[in-house]
């Protein structure tokens, strides 16, 4: 089963993966896993992290991934302009 990773924002894993001609992780597992589990064995730079899988922001990291998945993972992000009623 393989599953492509994009890491957006500074993320990094601290081991190496094969990667796809975008750059982004393929990896590939011998039996069922989970998002959580794939998580982990990514060993990544940062944490928390918003994660979507196939385009759908999750909040249950129990889900069994499937061949040919799509998992991207975000840092949080804050920003934005801030209204101090100056105008």
């Amino acid at each position: 089963m393989k599953v492509t990773v994009k890491l957006f924002g500074g993320l990094i894993s601290d081991k190496e993966f094969p990667k796809n001609e975008q750059g982004d992780l393929v990896i590939e597992f011998l039996s069922e896993s989970s998002v959580s589990q794939l998580i982990d064995a990514l060993s990544l730079n940062k944490k928390p992290f918003i994660v979507v899988l196939n385009g759908i922001i999750l909040s249950d990291l129990h889900i069994t991934l499937k061949d040919g998945d799509e998992l991207s993972l975000f840092p949080p992000i804050a920003g934005g302009l801030i209204n101090n009623g100056l105008s």
